[in-house]
């Protein structure tokens, strides 16, 4: 693993931390950790049982962190992120929506790849929405360049994302020349 992408992997998972429960994931593939937030509002008249409404909104959020993306990383990324996330939805009346978030570092990128990531979609809704839904959103950060490339969901959060992996990147090529 490159040094600056490690350096933004670690240091996304601490900005992360704030917001996110995070599970560090050590089994010899690209995934890295497992970040899971949960969010509840609701409001009531007078006293709490008496709660007029509620939503709770979750995401689970996927950090990767390849050497180079290719065609089959994005598979693999797509169908790990699936088969470990829609088991953890669980749609109810309160439910509002959940997010299985994919969040890919890398150096080099098969163009091709590329072009497949921004094709990838998934959505259910539950009970025509009054239970919620389930999005898949991905974003693939190349550490060199800081360039973005996200799918049609994704793009709500390129610009946060792009936000805080260049104030990352300009940080470590700082501590780099004080060096």
């Amino acid at each position: 693993m490159s040094q600056l992408r490690q350096t933004v992997a670690e240091r996304l998972m601490n900005a992360y931390a704030a917001y996110y429960d995070i599970t560090p994931v050590e089994d010899g593939t690209g995934l890295k950790a497992l970040c899971a937030c949960h969010m509840r509002d609701s409001q009531y008249v007078l006293v709490k049982k008496a709660e007029l409404w509620a939503a709770e909104s979750h995401e689970y959020l996927y950090l990767w962190s390849l050497d180079r993306l290719e065609q089959p990383d994005v598979d693999e990324v797509f169908r790990r992120v699936l088969e470990d996330g829609e088991p953890r939805v669980q749609p109810h009346s309160q439910h509002m929506y959940t997010y299985l978030t994919a969040v890919v570092l890398y150096d080099s990128a098969d163009p091709q790849a590329l072009a497949q990531l921004k094709k990838l979609k998934k959505r259910r809704e539950f009970k025509l929405s009054l239970h919620g839904w389930m999005e898949f959103r991905i974003a693939a950060v190349d550490v060199s360049t800081a360039e973005i490339t996200t799918n049609r969901s994704g793009k709500t959060m390129e610009k946060d994302l792009k936000r805080m992996v260049e104030r990352i990147i300009s940080k470590h090529l700082g501590e780099e020349k004080n060096q």
